[in-house]
């Protein structure tokens, strides 16, 4: 393996002419998750009938299980060991090694390269193992060790438009087809004669990522102008304080926590949304993927790495120290509502369509 160089050619003297199997390993976190999503929509698309399994920390395990063209998921309870050192997270972990290394792959493929990624590309079973040069390995370069060739990330690129490019050089997938997150339709459609809610996604595992309570509650209340109830999830405590200081805030009736529990839960939650308003969170990466209209509000950090599939309902305000105002954040979700109106409305010409997607 050592004359190899990216991109891959398969069919060359060293490698078979279709590859049969690869393992991705995407650790973490949800938004990587979801980011990798459309990389394993085009190496299905390239080589069809292709095993694919995936390895990711027992947290996330939801969502690569979410796609279609994943075989199987080795959910491994990293996190669960480390908070919890038990026996029993220890047996789980050894188990899941095992499934890991029952399987051969062809192709042994780490997106995420960083340490704990790279010693999971080593325990599992494969003479190719590709991931990203030392330099691009997260701040822990050791991790480049455990590959046999070594990806250059493209300076300035964003998650979703990296891995496909990374999926090509590994197995001349197409990173020009539409993305395809292949999870849209792992729920049944939002029931239309419900009342239609905006679901603010106000929570954020890091305080600088937050969007101001004042600010949340005049979001609402117009929100609520526009016809639409309130959903408001939560999964820590810190968050169902924040949440019901803001439901309070509001007349009673129209607004309402719902306790987001595993991400089934808030992918439902997601799903059935008729506008999502989230931070820089994975949850608001869930519903690009998920094609809900969408506003993100960036504060302490910046919206290079967002990736929405229809551009047209999706806005992204604020970033890198800028904090969206609330008349920004209104006039976006307005934007949005009205543009997936007019996708869901028959299109007379594909001038219209060019239009709303510009």
């Amino acid at each position: 393996m050592t004359t190899l160089q990216l991109p891959l050619h398969w069919g060359s003297p060293e490698l078979p002419a279709t590859p049969k199997s690869v393992l991705v390993v995407q650790i973490s976190a949800m938004g990587d998750q979801i980011q990798t999503l459309p990389a394993v929509s085009d190496i299905a698309a390239r080589w069809p009938g292709i095993t694919i399994d995936w390895a990711v920390d027992g947290r996330f395990a939801d969502i690569p299980r979410l796609h279609p063209a994943v075989r199987h998921v080795i959910a491994l309870p990293l996190k669960a060991l480390q908070q919890r050192r038990s026996a029993t997270e220890f047996r789980a972990l050894c188990s899941q090694v095992r499934a890991l290394r029952a399987q051969r792959y062809d192709l042994i493929w780490d997106p995420h390269s960083v340490f704990k990624s790279a010693m999971i590309s080593r325990l599992a079973r494969g003479k190719l193992r590709v991931g990203y040069r030392a330099q691009d390995c997260g701040g822990e370069p050791l991790a480049a060790r455990a590959y046999n060739l070594h990806f250059a990330r493209p300076p300035g690129i964003h998650g979703t438009t990296g891995r496909r490019v990374f999926a090509q050089a590994v197995l001349d997938t197409d990173p020009t087809r539409p993305v395809a997150y292949a999870i849209r339709n792992a729920w049944p459609a939002p029931d239309q004669d419900a009342a239609p809610y905006a679901l603010l996604a106000h929570g954020a595992s890091k305080s600088e990522k937050l969007w101001p309570q004042s600010s949340w509650r005049a979001l609402g209340s117009q929100l609520v102008e526009l016809g639409l109830k309130l959903v408001l999830p939560w999964g820590s405590e810190a968050e169902r304080i924040r949440a019901e200081e803001l439901v309070a805030a509001w007349p009673a009736g129209v607004a309402r926590l719902a306790d987001r529990g595993g991400l089934t839960e808030m992918a439902r939650l997601i799903a059935g949304a008729a506008l999502v308003v989230g931070l820089d969170t994975g949850f608001s990466h869930f519903a690009a993927a998920l094609q809900r209209p969408l506003v993100v509000l960036f504060t302490d950090t910046g919206p290079e790495l967002f990736t929405p599939e229809i551009g047209a309902i999706s806005r992204t305000l604020g970033g890198h120290g800028n904090i969206p105002d609330v008349h920004a954040a209104v006039h976006a979700a307005q934007q949005v509502l009205a543009a997936w109106a007019a996708l869901q409305a028959p299109m007379s010409t594909s001038t219209e369509l060019q239009h709303l997607n510009a």
